[in-house]
C-alpha cells in the first residue's frame, strides 16, 4: 500500500473530536443521520433474517447468503453505532450497495439459479429501504468527513548522517 493511501485510510479510521465552533448544528444532523442509518441497517438485517426463516433457507446458495446478509446488517448497524468513523460508513454503504445490486440482479436475470419476483414479499420494501440506506450512509460519510478538522501529515523522522560526530540539537 502506498504511503498516501495508508495515510488516508488512517485518517478515515482515526478518532477526531468534533469542533463545536459554528458547526454544532451540522453535528446534530450528522448524529441523527447516523442513528437513522443504524436503524435502517438493522431493518435490512431483519428483512433478510425474516425471509431466511420463512423459506429462503431452502434455496441453494442464496439461502446461506440471506443469513449472512442478516448477520452483516446487524453487525454493521452495531459497528456504526459504537464506532462512528467515515470508514464504518463506507463499509456499511458498500454492504448496502452490494445487497441492493444482488436484489436487482436477482430480479432481472437471476442470481445463482434463482430469479426473484417483484411481487414477492419484501421485494419493494427492500428496494426502497436499501436505496434510502445507501444514500443516507454516503451522505453521513461525506458530512462527517467534511466536519473533521484538517490534519497535518506526520513529519518523517530525520536520521543523523553517519558523517556527523555528534547528534543534532533539537529545540523543545
Amino acid at each position: 500500500m502506498t504511503e498516501p493511501t495508508a495515510f488516508q485510510l488512517r485518517q478515515l479510521a482515526s478518532p477526531r473530536k468534533p469542533q463545536t465552533t459554528g458547526r454544532g448544528g451540522r453535528w446534530v444532523v450528522a448524529l441523527l443521520l447516523r442513528l437513522g442509518c443504524v436503524a435502517l441497517l438493522a431493518w435490512i438485517g431483519y428483512i433478510h433474517l425474516h425471509l431466511w426463516q420463512e423459506g429462503y433457507r431452502q434455496i441453494p446458495t442464496n439461502g446461506p447468503l440471506f443469513l449472512l446478509d442478516a448477520v452483516a446488517g446487524f453487525a454493521l448497524a452495531a459497528v456504526l453505532l459504537v464506532w462512528p468513523r467515515p470508514l464504518a460508513g463506507l463499509l456499511a454503504a458498500g454492504y448496502t450497495a452490494a445487497t441492493l445490486g444482488a436484489l436487482i440482479i436477482s430480479l432481472s436475470v437471476g442470481l445463482f439459479g434463482f430469479r426473484e419476483s417483484i411481487s414477492a414479499s419484501f421485494v419493494v420494501e427492500s428496494l426502497t429501504v436499501e436505496s434510502i440506506t445507501a444514500v443516507g450512509l454516503l451522505s453521513w460519510t461525506i458530512l462527517v468527513a467534511a466536519l473533521r478538522p484538517p490534519t497535518c501529515r506526520p513529519r518523517p523522522i530525520v536520521q543523523p548522517r553517519s558523517s556527523d560526530n555528534h547528534p543534532r540539537a533539537t529545540s523543545h
